[in-house]
């Protein structure tokens, strides 16, 4: 390696002769340096051909053994003053990088690092640097395209050439420095961090998520597809569950209803759907209670007016306005997961199916697309808004969110409801305040789906001036109101308290947003600090309301819940602020603030979840989100990160007695929340069973001598939830020919029966001739239920930020 930093004999004599007696510069001679080896670590052990493919050559590739393919740090980041790219060669003449002067100081970043290196600062005397970028295809040849074709790829800590883009080359500062610079990394230096994102599909045909996302917080797990290979090994019978895993995965309504054609929804089909006036109440006061108080929609005596007069006119559907009814069977169908099967049976006069609520969804939804709408108005506003929460509720059309919610905010713009209807004289007292309330509602829900999905919101505060919903109850204004009236302090609690308090954050919550899915995020870290400051400032004043008094349980739930979303709501603009920082926390104690602070936020919102679950299994349902998701996995990251860095994670994690265990525990429970909300939804057993392994894992490395355990656990819980899912849908036509699979046999093995790993699975006879529902068998015949139920290709076709 000293011989890779010597520089040429010429450029040392001419930095050893006096500054009177220097050469020309046409006599200046480089003299060419030997070549070093360029190969992977694997490659070179085995002294094999390396054709230095980034970030995994074809020889690891083909051995199955991705994750084992890393090159030399010193290797690929420490590159000497000129270096000549054969690579270019055929485009025109060989290219000379300049690299910065000795005496220049410059930073390093460490290897897995999400920090990009910037460039030193210019000087006048020195030629101007040209494409650093270029010196990853010298030693490793031309980079792939730009969406990795292979399946699997190595996802430690996502790993980015650390590079800029050449627009960034002439920043003054970076927080990283040389081991032989002891300036310390300061808050108020620049920062430039290409976020992580996630990229699959090929070509022209691609799919994009960004940093926000939660696959790639499962990234940081680099490890977590050869422990599920050790767990599909060590459990023979998972094979011949496969098929029946799949069906799981990709979601039991397949065929019937999602698939199944049906006419173009009339007024009096859609009438029809309507379930018995006991049903219709039921599920209108669950709506009321835990769906309407965090997402202002109507005003409620209005609608229920409404409903009232919809009754004597049910048998005259001519007489009957059919946006009401749309609007009617969205409201059931928000309200459906909360509400008991059986209960809503008995009260109904007809039959009621396990997917009647999904069809109430669909059926609204083709006739909003065939209403042809051509100016936004309040009503069709509410139907779309009303349409965004449906289907995330029962988990459907999840990846076509973020599109559905920026066509809200533009069709609302459109209707002028991002200008403040105070403006216009011709709008009444009543109206003003409905235009309030639905703006906010629609800003909100495109802030929450952006984060999800690592997006850009679609608005920011300077693009509107639409003031805030009176913190005000319904019975307040009427349609026939002159005036306004007065506001209510926010420490009481009324029907719009939760818009009332979260608007206070929303413009900082929408510039954060917009900073962290940026494509680089440049500012200082200090910068990140204040976000900090002002989100847990409000986070603070988030007012108690007293609810232990209350003697109307709803109104004691709608209390708690509504102080629950909004601590959901704050913590997760404070995790996507905090969390690519906290990732290089052990690299850097410059960001120990956010591995802090990303901690305390993460079990803020799983211990919230963990006592509504002991409250109530409507509140536990409500107050899940995507936020849980990234706090479970921020929790099983932090303890993982102590595993893989020799306990350098967050000083609580490594100090406090106990607090591992105390977090296991607090996840666990989380994950029992999470599985009773998937068992209610179209899709999600993917996530269901990634963070089941994720656990195991974390758990395998807390406490060793108990591997085998933690590992028949996994099998357990991905088995009895196939198994539960396929047990409550027994009677119905949706599951298809094949009805519970295997589980029908009562084959499935004892999972308790032993300390160990499960005997082996006896399959079925009838298993024998199966259709394999498209799915080849890998060569050798043996099957890989695990790892394809999995899915690894959706969360390993990483594209790394360049």
């Amino acid at each position: 390696m000293a011989d890779f930093h010597q520089q040429p004999l010429g450029a040392a004599a001419a930095a050893a002769a006096p500054p009177d007696h220097e050469p020309p510069p046409e006599q200046q001679r480089v003299r060419k340096r030997r070549r070093r080896t360029m190969a992977c670590m694997q490659c070179r052990s085995r002294k094999l051909r390396c054709d230095r493919e980034y970030p995994v050559c074809s020889r690891c590739q083909k051995s199955k053994t991705p994750n084992k393919c890393t090159y030399e740090d010193g290797f690929l980041w420490q590159q000497p003053n000129t270096v000549a790219s054969p690579v270019f060669s055929e485009r025109g003449p060989t290219t000379t990088v300049q690299m910065p002067p000795a005496d220049r100081a410059t930073a390093h970043p460490t290897p897995d690092s999400g920090i990009s290196s910037l460039a030193s600062r210019s000087h006048p005397s020195h030629p101007i640097e040209e494409k650093r970028d270029k010196f990853l295809e010298t030693v490793l040849g031309a980079p792939k395209a730009a969406v990795n074709q292979e399946p699997y790829v190595n996802t430690d800590l996502l790993q980015r050439p650390r590079h800029l883009p050449e627009s960034h080359h002439h920043s003054t500062s970076h927080p990283y420095s040389d081991d032989n610079d002891d300036t310390p990394a300061s808050p108020s230096q620049q920062l430039d961090v290409s976020p992580r994102i996630m990229m699959r599909g090929r070509e022209t045909k691609t799919r994009f998520n960004g940093s926000g996302i939660f696959a790639n917080l499962i990234a940081q797990f680099p490890d977590l597809r050869a422990f599920a290979e050790e767990i599909r090994q060590a459990s023979p019978h998972l094979s011949a569950l496969r098929p029946d895993l799949m069906r799981v995965r990709k979601g039991v309504w397949k065929r019937k209803p999602l698939n199944e054609p049906f006419p173009m929804p009339t007024t009096s089909s859609l009438i029809t759907m309507i379930p018995s006036r006991a049903v219709v109440d039921e599920l209108i006061s669950l709506y009321c209670t835990y769906i309407e108080s965090t997402h202002r929609i109507f005003h409620i005596p209005s609608f229920l007016k409404q409903l009232e007069a919809f009754w004597p006119q049910r048998d005259q559907p001519d007489q009957v306005s059919p946006i009401f009814v749309v609007q009617l069977l969205l409201v059931l169908s928000c309200a459906w997961n909360l509400a008991d099967f059986q209960t809503l049976q008995m009260k109904n006069d007809g039959h009621l199916q396990c997917y009647t609520a999904i069809e109430w969804v669909m059926h609204a939804e083709k006739w909003i697309e065939n209403a042809h709408i051509k100016r936004p108005e309040l009503t069709s506003l509410r139907l779309n808004t009303l349409l965004i929460i449906a289907l995330n509720i029962h988990g459907m059309k999840r990846s076509q969110a973020w599109l559905a919610t920026g066509t809200l905010v533009k069709q609302a713009m459109m209707a002028g409801y991002h200008r403040d209807p105070t403006r216009y004289s011709r709008i009444s007292v009543f109206n003003m305040e409905m235009r309030r309330r639905i703006w906010t509602t629609i800003l909100e829900l495109d802030l929450q789906v952006s984060l999800e999905r690592g997006m850009p919101p679609s608005v920011q505060e300077a693009d509107y001036d639409t003031a805030p919903a009176l913190n005000i109850n319904d019975d307040e204004i009427h349609e026939d109101s002159t005036e306004l009236p007065a506001a209510k302090p926010l420490g009481v609690m009324t029907d719009c308290s939760f818009q009332a308090v979260l608007a206070q954050s929303l413009s900082l919550r929408l510039k954060a947003c917009a900073l962290m899915h940026a494509p680089h995020i440049s500012c200082r870290y200090e910068e990140i600090l204040h976000y900090d400051f002002e989100l847990n400032r409000h986070l603070s004043k988030i007012p108690t309301w007293p609810t232990s008094d209350v003697d109307d349980f709803q109104t004691a739930h709608r209390g708690i819940l509504i102080r629950a979303m909004l601590e959901n709501k704050i913590g997760h603009s404070l995790l996507s602020i905090h969390t690519p920082f906290a990732i290089e926390a052990p690299k850097d104690s410059l960001f120990t603030p956010s591995a802090r602070a990303r901690l305390e936020v993460a079990s803020m919102i799983l211990s919230t979840q963990r006592r509504l679950r002991e409250t109530s299994q409507q509140l536990s349902l409500c107050n899940m989100g995507d936020w849980t998701m990234q706090a479970y996995c921020t929790i099983c990251e932090l303890l993982h990160q102590g595993q893989m860095t020799n306990g350098a994670s967050t000083f609580l994690t490594r100090t406090l007695p106990g607090l591992p265990e105390s977090l296991i525990s607090l996840v666990e429970v989380v994950l029992t929340c999470l599985e009773s909300r998937l068992l209610l939804v179209v899709k999600g057993a993917k996530e269901y069973f990634f963070m089941s392994t994720i656990v195991a894992l974390v758990k395998v490395g807390l406490w060793p001598s108990q591997a085998q355990i933690y590992k028949q656990e996994v099998v357990e819980r991905v088995i009895l939830f196939a198994q539960t899912l396929f047990t409550r849908h027994a009677n119905c036509a949706h599951l298809g020919e094949w009805g519970l699979g295997n589980f029908k046999t009562n084959q499935v093995p004892s999972l308790n029966a032993t300390p160990g790993l499960a005997p082996p699975f006896v399959p079925d006879v009838s298993m024998a001739h199966a259709p394999n529902f498209g799915m080849m068998q890998p060569p050798g015949g043996d099957l890989d239920p695990f790892l394809d139920a999995f899915d690894w290709g959706d969360l390993t076709g990483f594209t790394l930020q360049q």
